[in-house]
């Protein structure tokens, strides 16, 4: 089967406000949490655990299920489907209830890569060209070390095991750039999409388009439905149209306190820009502080504040007006954002599938990957929900904010459960 080419032919999208059916089906139920066994662990002593948003924890005692998952890393969830690196970090799908599994175009595939040597026992050499000039860098990693800076986030654009099977496109912010890369099943190589705002910072799919976020707020689309991805839009927001924008901006400035992250979401036909403010060293009073607040005259050894999701923010994006217009209200509908598939479902779901979420929330996970690993008693915590309505945080029952969580858990929405 042919690859996957991109070529330009940029037009204003238009979002269409009722989800295809396969979309819409897949997302219609309550999200669980999955907790994966740590790649330093051993199979035999740990197991995949799900928690639902009644804090009911369902432990997962199947062998095939933690071999599978051992020593992987976790780059996304979607549709159903985890996105995984395996031990020599090759991209494979993994379907947790069925544990079915589909292997992607290996890693020497990816556009930046000129080649790769070694094992996961021993460590990888590596060969890849960086940055605009294509500036070839050779270094000797570990295997670990491998997959985190191989893939930074993964997603579908559908359900693999509906219909033909055949259909699906796996989408995967790559590299030290943070490109965008692409294949659909049967390539057997990674296609860079050549987007001209790189870094990126998520991706999403919705009605045969793949969408963009780069870290500068910028947005590019590419439309899939044909035979070649056709970019169809370029959208720099000029201003934003917001009562609260300055007050906002002024309380997060402070980039010694205060660091952002960035997600797109589709919500009820809306395509939305949500600002994830972040504090970088947070008390138990909520209270942001500097690292160098954390060393006092009476303790020769800093406090342990960890860092903690203190805000959101919700912009939609009018591609006619090129500007971002706050969102004071999610209505009865709730975002879950993290290292997932953004998504944006019904607080009351169907009667088929009822849901336990809080409506006008955002569920989150920590996706904080530069900060999860530097001190040994936080790291994958920041897991909680917020409410747009008074601006609260509050922590998920079960999950303990300044306990460890390693890795760190996704939302996964269940297709055969």
């Amino acid at each position: 089967m042919a690859p996957l080419k991109a070529k330009n032919q940029t037009q204003t999208p238009h979002i269409s406000p009722h989800p295809s059916s396969t979309h819409q089906s897949s997302l219609q139920k309550t999200p669980f949490l999955i907790l994966l066994p740590g790649q330093e662990e051993t199979h035999e002593d740990h197991s995949v655990s799900f928690l639902n948003l009644d804090a009911k924890r369902v432990h997962r005692t199947n062998n095939a299920l933690n071999r599978q998952l051992h020593r992987s890393r976790c780059v996304g969830s979607s549709h159903g489907w985890l996105l995984l690196l395996d031990e020599c970090a090759d991209p494979y799908l993994f379907e947790p209830y069925s544990c079915r599994r589909i292997s992607l175009p290996p890693k020497e595939t990816f556009p930046h890569v000129i080649g790769v040597s070694g094992s996961a026992e021993h460590g990888f050499d590596v060969e890849y060209v960086h940055g605009v000039r294509r500036s070839r860098v050779r270094r000797s990693v570990t295997a670990k070390e491998l997959q985190e800076c191989l893939v930074l986030k993964a997603i579908l654009s559908s359900d693999p095991s509906r219909g033909n099977g055949e259909d699906y496109l796996v989408m995967a912010i790559y590299g030290c750039d943070a490109k965008v890369a692409v294949c659909k099943h049967g390539d057997s190589v990674w296609n860079d999409l050549d987007g001209k705002n790189r870094p990126y910072c998520d991706i999403i799919c919705h009605k045969d388009r793949l969408f963009a976020l780069s870290e500068t707020g910028s947005v590019e689309s590419w439309d899939f439905g044909g035979p070649l991805l056709v970019k169809t839009m370029d959208f720099h927001p000029l201003y934003i149209c917001s009562t609260r924008v300055a007050e906002t901006t002024c309380a997060y400035h402070d980039r010694e306190r205060f660091s952002s992250r960035s997600y797109l979401v589709e919500s009820r036909g809306d395509l939305l820009l949500v600002e994830r403010h972040v504090g970088e060293f947070v008390g138990n009073n909520d209270e942001a502080v500097r690292e160098a607040d954390l060393l006092s005259d009476e303790c020769s050894h800093p406090l342990v504040y960890p860092y903690k999701t203190l805000e959101f923010t919700v912009y939609r994006l009018n591609f006619m007006q090129q500007k971002l217009e706050e969102v004071e209200s999610l209505g009865d509908h709730a975002l879950f954002l993290g290292g997932s598939h953004s998504m944006s479902l019904p607080a009351a779901g169907t009667a088929q599938h009822p849901s336990r979420c809080k409506k006008n929330s955002i569920y989150f996970t920590d996706d904080y990957w530069e900060r999860m690993e530097e001190d040994y008693s936080y790291g994958g915590h920041d897991v909680g929900v917020f409410s747009l309505g008074d601006k609260s945080v509050k922590p998920l029952k079960h999950l303990d904010l300044l306990q460890r969580i390693d890795p760190p858990p996704f939302w996964l929405v269940p297709n055969n459960m």
